[in-house]
């Protein structure tokens, strides 16, 4: 469309004068203010939706449109000029550059970034001073990456504007290209963008031949482009365009070897990448700095009741909500929306936002703004059909059409998000319904959150057309739900089939941002989880609910609902998605399970009797059980061999395709340190603990040679990726070089240390070495001389090189990892990656993942670019000294000193980590007094208040680089006391969340704090000293230390809260009169671990338990003591007293064990009763729910479980009630399979291995039988009455 210009430009906020844009004859009738851009940035559109106030411009036709859009509109590449085109080139620039300088950003604030992807996230530049070197220099192609939503669109634009003020005629030309505005940007893109701005032909071809253009290519990933723009459009060849091409990319959008999209070719070898022609840039999330400049402008645009100290409160009260809006994009929405969402919230601690709240309020707001407008308006024929939508409810109608196109869009063109529609050409009938000259849809479609640049429509965000998306499958904008009759009604009576619910349409399995809107409206609203749970109910009986039940239990699990114990036999829920479920002791039988994924599910005594399970997905293979450690291990290059290298000196080798034993190699009797095998796959290399190395021959399974060069033991071996060398390192502070066919030495390097990890490059031109106390090198292969170091010391463990050669991964004895510029050996990321020794790296073949093992007993997969946590395995019970990636990815393998190999699925990986501490170890979790609210707190300074019924989080504190120890609650609820690092105590309202005290004395970290039952002490030690607190003013009141006291690990107050009791590692018990501060019993001599002391309930008597020797009961002057716990074979870790005194939970590793006392007037008298195992990790604390046969759990893997303890006639049965958090691994133990239908060989081997049935187990022993009797028919004692548990809202 044309537009004939007025020649004077609206002055401030004065409103549009009609004649200020006047329709050129030309031009169609529809106006072109009904269609904006999609080059709009998320932050300056959105921001634009505000009140109708000053900040708004009234157009030509009578709308109100917000300034940031007119002014993009008009100024923007829609608004076309006349046909009077200067001859000057110089004249076309200077009225193209007139027109974009009036172009405005009201907020904008300046982005920073980091170099690359693997650059550390505190190594940021603003930048735009990375774009001005770039422009310096002699670069050609500048790739700036970011996530959705992050900006970039506005850095673009600003950038745009910066240099069109800077331009001097006979200067570099900038352009703003939006390439999904051009129909072929891969090969006429300056051409056909110029043509769009109206430049002849002959002045186009004047730019090329004599001018030198920077082209801002703004939304690559939205243009669905896999080529290289510079390549393709041949620039910089001679005769060419001479440009620099400036590119912005979403992260998500590119793959491992992303950089040979953008990269130049070099012009002598154009197949080959010329990298000193091309930089990168990554838009950092904003920081609190930019988050808090971007409110200060954001709210001077239009008059408001809040001030920019409002808003920084509520986003930095509201949980979650600050990490949430450094993306700019959820910036925006959360500031629109805050205030409807905190109105009648006066805890604001307890209040979560979720993405799904703030979208849902900014969207309502967006049509209001957008029905006032139209209101405005004369609308001439359109007023009639405008009144109607007013009358049927205009937002309602705006929410409709936008979640219908959602829909259509995702059944139509499998979501991708560009739709094309030409009202003359196209005769789709779906694209017609959106998009043709109705004008009821004209006018919702101006309204609705969509951009247009020619004949492209598209929601303004990829994160909006999921949104409405999830809204076509749950109704928000009004309290039923349309879908809802297809569910059969009680009140109406009607049945709909429900094959016509969406959810019966298509699998939104592979759509996770999807599930995650529709898992936070479960949470927001009951009602939408009651129908999910209806349809699960529904596949019991109708087969034709099967999909829609499949996506129902999906949004559930991920929404955190439990299945513990739940009736849900017969449900038919092919390929569903149940990573990290909880079905602890529910009732399968006869479901259709086939293709469901169970990754990292909790299926523990759950009855799978008859159902289907072809296909199904555990997301692990079964272990492969050694006769002795596992050292190392190693997939030959086909994939199709797996060898493992034990601690008896013996190598077992493995068929991948059954996972069976076919070969035991026998070669020495010490350690096989280390294993690799050749590319070609005949020939394996060993390292041993001996200080040998041997060739072994694959076909005959004869070692080829012994090679016997090095004097200490070798940790390490590799073949070149050639295989005509192989390297061997060694203790002996060497590198040695061999020639595979002669066996003969090429080079030795000597290091500085014990060498205990080397790799090749990619190219073979290159090894690099690590040793324990130095830095990482790299040699060349063929001279044996250093190329390059890493210039900073280290205690390296192991490393690897990514596939592309331009990566090193580093991991160090304190569980460090660090990633290395190949090229230049210069740091890029480090991170804290465990808590224990590295032991073992690796890149995955295609370069996308890290995984890292340790002797903390856990598998990590990171990201390989922005080395952020993906996935957390675990399951070994010791330490893990091995890692390998299979050759097609698709497998993890690691080796641990528990004699095992586990088998971890790579892609069954589930939807991913988003939940805070989900995997940070909690040291402690503690009751309040009433029962009903459960903490824990974690290495990572986070504490959740959890209700003790339903597992749902309320509260959360957070403490920045903090390392919470312990957490109590005082006697009466009304503050947690939180201890840790640093030595500081601090005290914390559980109404609002906040700090109301710290206490300061201790120098060292707080090991313990506990509260007096009678609430009138804090008692807290570091490991020498124990002090006393006025719990109520906060006073010091005393401190309890000497010499006989060392490292402190545990103190406990009497019911009376006079006395205290603590231990300490030296075997020292004492008890301590807390107003005279004497000591009335001292005991030493105890083992020095797994030594604790509790107070028996109502009693003045000690208890100290001693790991190995059971527990002792001290009398009350601390002079005889017996042993009252004490069982063949259990070690005594940790334990607890339930409320009653008559139960006693022990701990062992991962294994809980109940101790009951049959006689309350002998309550010495101890019996064993049962084992509860199936924990993840090795639990660090166990308490006893007040009032309750319940206990709660927290182990080192991150996870909090509450247990219920069963007692039904003489047995006893402990069912999990919920659990949070730390799902590392498959937890099946107990489980029945009795005549499952399609249980593949290799899911039943690991389902035996995970000890579940197979078979309906014969009466054998106690525990089992009373597990099946109970899951059998349902029933669970619970308040003294026994109750059948079904699907329901629990």
């Amino acid at each position: 469309m044309s537009f004939i210009m007025s020649s004077q430009p609206p002055q401030g906020n004065q409103p549009l004068q009609p004649e200020a844009i006047i329709p050129s004859p030309s031009a169609p009738q529809e106006s072109a203010l009904n269609h904006v851009e999609q080059d709009a940035s998320d932050n300056q559109k959105l921001t634009a939706a505000q009140e109708v106030t000053d900040s708004q411009e009234l157009t030509s036709d009578g709308k109100y449109w917000p300034l940031q859009l007119y002014r993009r509109v008009k100024f923007g590449r829609i608004a076309a000029e006349t046909n009077d085109i200067p001859a000057s080139i110089e004249d076309a620039l200077l009225r193209l550059k007139n027109r974009l300088l009036e172009y405005n950003q009201p907020v904008y604030i300046a982005p920073m970034a980091k170099p690359n992807l693997q650059a550390p996230d505190n190594r940021l530049l603003p930048l735009m001073d990375m774009v001005e070197g770039f422009l310096a220099d002699d670069s050609q192609v500048m790739l700036v990456l970011g996530d959705s939503g992050a900006g970039k669109s506005t850095f673009n634009q600003h950038l745009e504007h910066v240099l069109w003020q800077g331009y001097k005629p006979g200067g570099r030309i900038p352009l703003f290209i939006n390439l999904p505005a051009l129909d072929r940007p891969d090969k006429e893109m300056v051409v056909e963008h110029l043509k769009s701005v109206n430049f002849s032909e002959e002045q186009i071809w004047d730019l090329k031949q004599h001018r030198q253009l920077l082209l801002i290519c703004d939304g690559y990933d939205e243009s669905q482009l896999t080529s290289n723009l510079h390549t393709t459009n041949l620039f910089n060849r001679p005769g060419q365009w001479n440009v620099k091409l400036f590119i912005t990319c979403r992260t998500q959008y590119l793959g491992p070897d992303y950089r040979d999209r953008f990269a130049p070719k070099a012009t002598s070898q154009y197949h080959r990448t010329a990298s000193n022609l091309f930089q990168e840039a990554v838009i950092a999330p904003f920081s609190k700095e930019q988050i808090e400049l971007y409110v200060e402008q954001f709210v001077p645009l239009i008059p408001r009741t809040w001030v920019k100290k409002d808003y920084m409160d509520k986003l930095a009260t509201i949980p979650n909500l600050m990490d949430l809006v450094r993306n700019p994009f959820l910036l925006t929405l959360a500031l629109e929306a805050l205030p409807s969402v905190v109105k009648n919230n006066t805890t604001l601690s307890n209040l979560r936002v979720t993405r799904a709240e703030l979208y849902d309020t900014f969207v309502d707001h967006w049509l209001k703004v957008n029905k006032r407008r139209l209101q405005d308006q004369t609308l001439k024929d359109k007023r009639q059909a405008f009144e109607d939508l007013l009358e049927d409810g205009f937002v309602h109608n705006g929410i409709v059409f936008q979640k219908e196109l959602a829909w259509a869009i995702f059944q139509q063109q499998e979501g991708r998000p560009v739709v094309e529609y030409s009202n003359m050409r196209d005769k789709s009938p779906w694209k017609a319904n959106f998009f043709g000259p109705k004008i009821e849809r004209s006018l919702l479609r101006d309204a609705s959150l969509l951009s247009r640049t020619g004949n492209q429509y598209r929601f303004i965000h990829r994160s909006v057309l999921e949104y409405f998306f999830s809204c076509f499958v749950w109704d928000t904008s009004k309290d039923g739900n349309e879908f809802a009759p297809h569910v059969y009604s009680e009140a109406t009576g009607v049945s709909l089939p429900v094959t016509d619910h969406p959810l019966s349409k298509r699998s939104l399995v592979p759509e996770p941002s999807v599930i995650q809107f529709l898992a936070e409206r479960v949470q927001m609203q009951p009602i939408f989880k009651k129908y999910l749970l209806a349809l699960v109910e529904l596949s019991k009986s109708d087969s034709q609910a099967s999909m829609a039940a499949a996506n129902a239990i999906t949004i559930l699990v991920r929404a955190g609902r439990h299945f513990n114990g739940a009736d849900l036999r017969g449900i038919r829920i092919p390929g569903a998605n149940l990573t990290g479920g909880q079905f602890d002791s529910a009732q399968l039988q006869d479901s259709d399970l086939a293709g469901v994924i169970f990754t990292k599910a909790w299926i523990r005594q759950a009855d799978f009797t008859r159902a289907r399970v072809d296909e199904t997905r555990f997301g692990e293979l079964p272990n492969l059980q050694g006769a002795s450690w596992v050292q190392s291990c190693a997939f030959s290059s086909d994939g199709r061999f797996f060898a493992t290298g034990l601690r008896n000196g013996n190598i077992s080798i493995y068929d991948t395709t059954t996972w069976t034993r076919i070969r035991l190699l026998h070669g020495h009797e010490t350690t096989v340190l280390s294993l690799a095998y050749s590319t070609t796959g005949l020939q394996l290399l060993s390292g041993w603990s001996d200080g040998t190395v041997r060739l072994w021959d694959c076909k005959s399974d004869a070692t080829d040679r012994v090679l016997k060069e090095h004097s200490e033991e070798v940790t390490a071996v590799a073949f070149s990726p050639s295989g005509i060398q192989f390297a061997s390192a060694s203790a002996d502070k060497s590198v040695r070089l061999w020639d595979t066919q002669t066996g003969t030495v090429a080079f030795v390097i000597q290091d500085f240390g014990d060498v205990s990890g080397i790799a090749y490059s990619p190219d073979g031109n290159n090894i690099a070495s690590c040793f324990m106390y130095g830095q990482v090198r790299l040699f060349d292969t063929r001279t044996g001389l250093q190329v390059l170091s890493s210039g900073t010391s280290g205690k390296n463990r192991c490393l690897a090189y990514s596939p592309n050669g331009q990566s090193v991964v580093s991991g160090d004895i304190f569980g460090d990892l660090q990633l290395w510029e190949a090229t230049t050996m210069m740091p890029r990321i480090k991170w804290r990656g465990h808590s224990g020794r590295v032991t073992s790296v690796e890149f995955s073949p295609n370069g996308q993942w890290i995984v890292s093992v340790s002797d903390d007993k856990t598998v990590k997969m990171w990201d390989g670019y922005a080395a952020t946590l993906v996935s957390i395995f675990t399951g070994h019970t010791s330490c893990i000294t091995s890692v390998a990636f299979s050759p097609d990815g698709s497998l993890i393998a690691s080796g641990s000193m528990d004699r095992t190999v586990r088998l971890w699925e790579v892609n069954s990986v589930g939807f991913g980590l988003d939940v805070d501490g989900a995997f940070d170890s909690k040291p402690s979790v503690a009751y309040s007094p009433d029962g009903r609210f459960l903490i824990s707190g974690s290495r990572a300074g986070v504490v959740q208040q959890h209700d003790a019924e339903s597992g749902e989080i309320g509260l959360v504190i957070r403490r920045q680089e903090f390392r919470v120890n312990s957490v109590a609650y005082s006697s009466d609820g009304r503050q947690i006391a939180m201890g840790g690092s640093g030595g500081d105590i601090t005290l914390w309202s559980t109404h609002t969340g906040a700090l109301e005290n710290t206490l300061r004395g201790h120098t060292r970290d707080v090991k313990v704090v506990a509260f007096s039952p009678c609430g009138q002490w804090i008692a807290s030690c570091d490991k020498l000293t124990v002090r006393l607190w006025d719990a109520r003013s906060g006073t010091f009141i005393q401190v309890i230390s000497g010499d006989r006291l060392h490292f402190i690990r545990t103190l406990s107050f009497s019911s009376s809260g006079t006395e205290i009791a603590f231990r300490d590692y030296s075997g020292m018990v004492e008890v301590w009169n807390v107003t005279t501060g004497k000591s009335r019993m001292e005991e030493g001599g105890l083992n020095l671990w797994f030594c604790f002391v509790r107070y028996l309930p109502s009693s003045l008597q000690v208890v100290s338990c001693e790991g190995g020797k059971g527990a002792d009961l001290w009398d009350e002057d601390g002079r005889h003591s017996r042993v009252i716990l004490q069982h063949s074979g259990i070690t005594i870790q940790h334990f607890a007293f339930s409320s009653c005194g008559q139960w006693i939970a022990s701990v062992e590793g991962n294994t809980v064990h109940l101790w009951r006392s049959p006689l309350e007037e002998r309550p010495q008298d101890w019996k064993y009763v049962l084992a509860v195992e199936g924990c993840l990790g090795v639990i660090v604390e166990i308490v006893w729910r007040p009032g309750k046969l319940e206990f709660a759990t927290a182990d080192v893997g991150g996870s909090t479980r509450l247990w219920r303890v069963v007692e039904r006639f003489d047995k006893v049965v402990v069912q999990l009630v919920w659990g949070f958090g730390g799902g590392g691994s498959l937890v099946a133990s107990g489980s029945l399979l009795d005549d499952a239908i399609g249980l593949n060989a290799i899911n039943r081997s690991l389902l035996e291995q995970r000890r579940c049935f197979l078979q309906e187990p014969i009466v054998t022993s106690f525990y089992r039988d009373t597990v099946w009797n109970d899951i059998r028919d349902g029933s669970f004692l619970s308040n003294n009455r026994v109750a059948k548990t079904k699907i329901s809202e629990k």
